[in-house]
Parts: C-alpha cells; structure tokens; sequence
C-alpha cells in the first residue's frame, strides 16, 4: 500500500513538472496569438489570460512547496504539438475572419488539453489528501474552463459572421473600386473624434454624439446614454464574463440579454462600471436596430474606437440577430 501511494506522489509530481512546462510555453506562445489576431474581443480574450497563465505558473509553484520539491520542468511534448500546429496555421494564408475563427478554435484544443491534465492532477491529490494541493489545482482548473467558454462563445460569434458576411475578402473586394468613399469614411472617423468629460479618457463623440453609422441598420455607439437606452430597449443588462474580473476592476464586457446567456457564464455589473472598462479600454459598441425582417435585433460587438474609426470601409456585414 505505502509503494502504490509512493507511487501516486511520484506520478503527481511528474504531473506538475509536465503543466509547468506547458503554462511557460504559453506565457511565451500568447503574445504570438494575441498579436496575429484581428478581432478585438478575441485579442482581449488572449491577453487577459496571458495574464491569468502566469498566475498558474505561480500556483504550480505553490504545489511544489508544499510537496517539498524544486520547481522543475518536464518537457511537455503535447503542448508543444499543439502550439507547433498552431504556429503552422499562423504562416499560412488565410483571410483575416477566417485566421481568427482559427486562432480562437486553436486556444479551445490548447485549453482542453489543459483541463484534462488539472483534472488528473487534481484526483490524485485528494487522494493523497493533499488538501492544499488540490485547492491550488482546483482554481486553475476553474479558470481554464471559463476561458474554454469564453473562447467558444468568440469562436461562434466568428463562425456565424463568416457565414452571414460571407468572409472578410468578399467585403474588401466590394470595396476596392470605392477607395475615395472608404477615405473619406476614415477621415471622417478621425475628424470627428473628441475626447469628453474635460479631456479625460472617456466618451468618444463622433459626428452625431458618439454615433456613427454604417448601413445596413448598423451604428457604432461611443456615447453612454445611448448605448445604456439601447441595450435597455432589450432588456439587457450591463455583465461581464465570469472568472475574467481583475483587481483593478477590468473584465471581459459584454451585454445580458434574456434567454440567450446563463448565470453560469456571466455576472451582471453596474453602469458606471462597465462604462469605465469600456473608456479605458477605448471601445465602441456596433449595434444593429432591426433584422433584415424588421424584427428587433440583438446584435452587438465590441471593437476598438481607433480600429472603428480608421478602418471604418472593414465593417463586417450583418444580415441578423444572435
């Protein structure tokens, strides 16, 4: 029985070294996908948990004390097939939507892979009863499953745009003969930005109090009071994805609207805290009023106010709601 737990201890400690060797990867290969992504949500999606990847080298650290070891790696030959066939994907040419779509289903693979491993690791624990270990495996595990299902959630929103705009080259072919409208698209983003509340990082005003409109039933929001009136035309509520909160109070933003989302995914959050990530992040919120049948439309996506502003002509096509 004392060599089968022996054993155990041996195998939970060649465990650790394997994840502690992969989180380092990751801290190293997150910069790489956060930089070849376009979409701004799925930017901010990777950066955030580079930031939460490094706190689970700290917790892998953490288990090692209290099993009196070193921390030590051990080369994690499964994560580095993922990220090498991630890297491939990265060189090859792909249209912008598309290189996303593939971005985001490549940090699924690499979160799942991830999951499983906590998991092992985690029983063996408790069955050694190391409580503090498992506690510490515990957290991490929780924290690689939301970011599991933030990264679906982006990877079907992506998907779905694909399919309703019919891919980001179609867009810039249409565009392509009309250069001079897609100019003075953008010199009117930039002539018509304004910093509110006496210079402060706040409301963006654009032509028409923070709206700017696209066609299509599309407008891009900046100003606090209309996106407040028409998110509440809808019943939505001001939230933010579970288990991406930061001490300084940022979070990964989005909009609950009844029937769509689940308590398990998203905690609601006031106004005025939601509209200080959203400034100091410097986002704007794409709407759409009305479907193609006229019906009300939920559709909503938040993006970066200077990519807005400067690359207004790459709008994507929205032909419905979610």
């Amino acid at each position: 029985m004392a060599k089968q737990v022996g054993g155990l201890r041996q195998l939970l400690i060649q465990e650790l070294q394997d994840l502690f060797d992969a989180e380092k990867q990751l801290v190293k290969t997150l910069p790489r996908m956060a930089k070849a992504a376009s979409n701004e949500e799925l930017k901010e999606a990777i950066t955030e948990h580079l930031e939460i990847t490094k706190g689970h080298v700290e917790r892998l650290e953490q288990c090692f004390e209290h099993l009196d070891q070193k921390p030590r790696s051990k080369p994690c030959v499964g994560m580095k097939g993922i990220l090498d066939e991630g890297r491939e994907m990265l060189q090859e040419d792909m249209q912008e939507l598309v290189l996303d779509t593939a971005i985001a289903a490549g940090g699924r693979k690499i979160e799942h892979y991830e999951m499983v491993a906590y998991e092992g690791s985690k029983a063996i624990a408790e069955q050694l009863e190391l409580e503090e270990v498992a506690e510490l495996l515990e957290e991490t595990l929780a924290e690689e499953q939301q970011a599991e299902q933030t990264l679906m959630e982006i990877c079907r929103r992506l998907v779905q745009e694909a399919a309703s705009g019919g891919g980001m080259a179609e867009m810039e072919e249409e565009e392509k003969p009309s250069r001079g409208r897609a100019a003075s698209a953008r010199a009117s983003g930039r002539g018509a930005s304004a910093r509110g509340n006496g210079g402060k990082r706040g409301r963006t005003a654009t032509a028409s109090r923070g709206t700017a409109s696209f066609g299509l039933g599309e407008r891009v929001l900046t100003d606090h009071d209309q996106i407040r009136e028409w998110a509440e035309e809808r019943d939505a509520a001001p939230s933010c994805v579970k288990g991406t909160m930061q001490r300084e109070g940022s979070c990964l933003l989005r909009l609950d609207f009844p029937g769509y989302t689940g308590q398990d995914t998203l905690e609601e959050i006031g106004w005025d805290q939601w509209f200080k990530v959203f400034d100091n992040r410097g986002l704007a919120l794409i709407v759409q009023d009305r479907t193609a049948s006229g019906q009300t439309s939920n559709f909503n996506k938040l993006v970066s106010r200077e990519g807005v502003q400067g690359k207004g002509h790459e709008r994507p096509k929205v032909k419905g709601a979610h």
